[in-house]
């Protein structure tokens, strides 16, 4: 069983995958192994990764039928790795060194605490453009994520909590995901979801350790606008997709026992209203 499995879904992304990789083996962090799985892609990105896999004895390729997706890429690589920690790579960020080292001390730091327990870790991100040059200094800001905020399964009505390419979460998290994931929206929510569900431990590490690149090509990605302006006008600008984003998220939860939408309704004014008293 390996210590540390880096999961990496990739997709037609020649133009970035590289600079990912490099990041990988800058960083502090060395006892890992990478397993990659393709998704059909039609650029140079298979033979990236095949010279990659060359040159190191710690990547391993996949060349199963491929997927319908990033979620699904990532949850089937998942099924199939025996680890004791797991973390999400996507083809098109920049890890900063030290992200495996400061993310597995947390980790360490909760099972110390509950050596038993799922625990999902999660950081701080910088948004940067194309060239990677800084466009917001937190992610978490931007977005309104306040990861403190999220301690019980009750509390997950608040969409969007932790984001894949910052996750380490540990054995017993991959066993939470016991339930069928036919209505997972991403594969981070629904790791971070069934791991409260088994009363786990969400942890975050207060720190920005990626660099998450936005290039106009994302599976998702930053939104332009931050929580901050969403004035009613936007709101009622995009209400059909706040719309569908929110039933999405309710019906996944509900897909793992949540319960009524009342109860959603609920704690996400809870949630909203943290994050207020927070801000005054």
């Amino acid at each position: 069983m390996d210590n540390l499995a880096i999961l990496m879904a990739t997709f037609n992304g020649e133009a970035y995958i590289e600079q990912q990789l490099q990041s990988l083996y800058r960083q502090s962090y060395k006892e890992w192994t990478l397993y990659i799985h393709d998704d059909g892609s039609t650029d140079g990105t298979v033979n990236i990764i095949n010279q990659y896999a060359k040159k190191h004895d710690n990547i391993i390729v996949f060349h199963y039928t491929s997927g319908t997706g990033a979620k699904d890429n990532f949850l089937s690589m998942l099924a199939r790795i025996d680890a004791h920690y797991y973390m999400f790579c996507d083809q098109d960020d920049v890890w900063l060194e030290n992200k495996i080292e400061e993310s597995l001390l947390k980790m360490k730091e909760l099972e110390m605490q509950s050596p038993t327990v799922p625990i999902v870790v999660c950081s701080d991100l910088y948004i940067v453009d194309k060239d990677l040059n800084i466009t917001s200094p937190s992610y978490w800001a931007h977005a309104g994520i306040y990861p403190q905020f999220i301690t019980n399964f009750n509390e997950c009505a608040a969409s969007s909590v932790t984001t894949g390419c910052t996750m380490l979460f540990n054995l017993e998290a991959k066993k939470a995901t016991i339930y069928p994931a036919k209505n997972a929206v991403m594969h981070d929510s629904w790791v971070t979801l069934c791991t409260l569900k088994r009363q786990g431990i969400l942890g975050s590490v207060g720190k920005q350790l990626v660099l998450y690149r936005q290039h106009g090509n994302n599976c998702l990605g930053a939104t332009a606008v931050s929580t901050s302006q969403f004035t009613l006008a936007y709101r009622i600008r995009h209400f059909k997709r706040m719309f569908k984003q929110n039933k999405d998220h309710y019906l996944m939860l509900r897909s793992l026992g949540y319960g009524s939408i009342f109860k959603y309704i609920k704690y996400k004014i809870i949630y909203k209203k943290k994050i207020r008293s927070l801000q005054n």
